[in-house]
């Protein structure tokens, strides 16, 4: 019997979060109850009524005797006020002391455990979370502080509730050591599974205004982390009602399996392949030498938003007129919204004929100055405006040989993106360890993505030896890529980068008389590309800062995954820096309306300026009545078809 109630007790303890508290009251109520039977031993005889704590006030009845038993079960001390009672009365004041000593530990170590099991529960991340309109970023990896640094640069600043299933200790160390960065940002890192309804129920997704689904882990290099994302997708959702108006932005890191995740959020949510993504950016950064520069300035939300704006228009008037005549802001695009199958979907048109008639419910896509607003310029004089002049044929830098020194998981995606950006054959020598290994897997993996003008040559690299890279004649190639290795975990990969920047800096101050080729490199962290400032680096992208101002601007606005799509496509339209000297005579002062046309008559929009002689080497958005004086080597920025050589 005794293990039985032994038994009842320890199960009810630890599946009934109430019993505690019915078990006290219990028994407080049980010891006053025994307590109460001192009135049948002499309670309000005449020896005991002369006691200080024994009182008659309400004639001795239940009260007097409740109220009697209950004092001594809650102070103790009240024992000491019975001197003189008979003996009785002073054992069952005595039982009550006892137990209520019994009862009030009880009652502070319940108080103690409960805070220190809250404590626990909020240093081990397992609490629910009650709030409104916050950002959940499920996930987490490497991308998520520099996300985290993005959030803030935006006016309103969403309290940030992140779920994971990293351990939450070294999510707290991340956050404590950038912590003077992230001070006017609220963030809750919770433990738990993305990928279960129970944890996501847990940070209230229903409330929430935005949600940023990553690759969950440390090491987001992983492909096995998409297979995470597609089943946090598919519960998500479900999610998807009218009442549900959460924007959501998902990452994945093979773009093989794009279409799998498309098919699990049946395209209601904006999906990247981080991956390919870089890829992209590091072959036009290949393409345009000082392409990162640009892609910083030009997507940072400090200085520049891109933005769908409605103005009042008349139906019939020009694109290209009303581009010319916007301050502040540079008209890029035409947007509208479209039914198909059913649902309402944004259609997008970058860079349309300077021609294309608009209509008054068109919406426009503007790259607009921050803090600054729009306003329509006057028609500009005939006496003004002198005859453009009409742009040279541009030919892009020819990429026919490149070097890719890594054996990087994302190689792959590189090469493909390569052979997509030329009509002629690219010979890609790949200089790594194991090289003949890590070339046939990609030649595997991509044998049905790979086009037939690509070529891919091994060659056996090791960075401790510089002899290995003299052999290989770097003046022979157009372009040396240098990307992030993860595949050694006892190297940090940019320190391993740093490690092949030494040698080829070595090897270009040992053959001085060697032209090198530009080098293209990725970063993982901003602090490497602090550490590095020579001319041996052309140029360098910070994969986690990039991808971090993508998420943190589709998260916000869900209508830019199209024309980032659109930017870094092969094939479409593209940002492009073409010499001033093709589009005006460089002489003599440039008056930017002659530069806007002459990008007009071959369909180019003019969106900034590179000076390097200037205070200001990157310019977006430049005055539209603003006159310039150029000099050799200035170039402008601007969206254009791409060109294939």
């Amino acid at each position: 019997m005794f293990n039985r109630a032994k038994y009842l007790f320890f199960r009810f303890s630890t599946t009934k979060q109430i019993f505690p508290f019915v078990f006290l009251v219990s028994l407080v109520l049980l010891v006053i109850s025994i307590g109460m039977g001192a009135v049948f031993f002499g309670l309000y005889s005449d020896s005991a009524l002369e006691a200080e704590g024994i009182d008659l006030l309400y004639g001795g009845g239940l009260i007097d005797t409740f109220w009697w038993s209950m004092k001594h079960v809650l102070d103790p001390g009240a024992l000491s006020e019975n001197y003189g009672a008979p003996i009785p009365v002073l054992l069952f004041g005595l039982f009550n002391s006892l137990m209520g000593l019994v009862i009030t530990g009880a009652v502070i170590g319940f108080i103690v455990n409960s805070i220190q099991r809250t404590i626990d529960k909020a240093k081990s991340g397992s609490a629910a979370v009650v709030e409104n309109s916050h950002l959940i970023m499920l996930g987490w990896n490497n991308k998520s502080i520099p996300i985290l640094k993005q959030l803030l640069k935006f006016k309103e600043k969403p309290k940030v509730v992140i779920l994971t299933s990293v351990d939450i200790k070294l999510v707290r160390i991340e956050l404590k050591r950038e912590s003077r960065f992230l001070k006017s940002l609220s963030v809750l890192p919770l433990h738990g599974s993305i990928s279960l309804p129970g944890d996501l129920y847990r940070v209230a997704l229903k409330k929430a205004s935005h949600v940023l689904l990553l690759a969950d882990g440390i090491d987001s290099d992983n492909l096995l982390y998409d297979v995470t994302t597609i089943k946090t997708l598919m519960l998500l959702n479900p999610l998807k009602k009218p009442n549900f108006t959460v924007n959501i932005v998902a990452e994945i890191i093979n773009i093989e399996n794009l279409y799998i995740a498309n098919a699990a959020s049946k395209l209601n949510h904006p999906i990247i392949s981080s991956s390919d993504f870089i890829s992209k950016t590091l072959v036009q950064c290949a393409r345009y030498p000082g392409y990162a520069q640009i892609y910083s300035e030009l997507f940072s939300t400090e200085k520049n938003e891109i933005e769908i704006i409605s103005l009042p228009i008349e139906d019939g008037e020009l694109f290209g007129d009303l581009a010319r005549h916007i301050e502040n802001a540079t008209l890029i695009g035409v947007s509208w919204i479209e039914k198909k199958n059913g649902l309402d979907r944004r259609a997008t048109v970058l860079n349309p004929d300077p021609n294309y008639d608009l209509a008054s419910d068109d919406e426009l896509i503007v790259i607009r100055s921050s803090g600054k607003n729009l306003k329509r310029l006057p028609n500009f004089s005939s006496t003004k405006i002198r005859e453009s002049v009409h742009p040279s044929l541009f030919k892009t830098p020819s990429i026919r040989r490149a070097l890719i020194l890594s054996k990087s998981s994302s190689i792959g995606f590189t090469i493909k993106e390569l052979g997509q950006h030329s009509s002629e054959l690219i010979e890609i020598t790949l200089a790594c360890p194991e090289a003949a290994a890590t070339a046939s897997s990609i030649q595997d993996e991509l044998k049905s993505n790979i086009t037939g003008n690509v070529s891919l040559e091994p060659y056996e690299f090791n960075f401790k030896s510089i002899s290995s890279l003299e052999s290989l004649r770097l003046d022979s190639f157009d372009v040396i890529f240098i990307v992030a290795d993860e595949s050694d975990d006892k190297i940090d990969a940019d320190d391993g980068t740093i490690m092949i920047l030494l040698l080829l800096r070595e090897l270009k101050a040992r053959t001085k008389d060697i032209q090198f080729p530009p080098v293209i490199v990725e970063f993982l962290n901003n602090r490497s590309l602090d550490l590095w400032h020579d001319e041996i680096l052309t140029d360098a992208v910070v994969s986690t800062e990039f991808l971090s101002m993508l998420f943190a601007q589709l998260v916000k606005k869900p209508f830019m995954e199209k024309i980032f799509k659109e930017l870094l496509s092969a094939g479409g339209i593209e940002v492009s820096l073409r010499p001033v000297e093709n589009y005006a005579d460089i002489t003599e002062a440039v008056e930017f309306q002659n530069l806007i046309l002459s990008a007009q008559n071959i369909n180019e929009i003019i969106i900034g300026i590179t000076q390097e002689s200037s205070s200001t080497p990157i310019l977006i958005n430049p005055p539209k009545n603003g006159i310039y004086q150029f000099f050799h080597g200035d170039k402008l920025i601007v969206l254009a078809e791409q060109i294939y050589n």
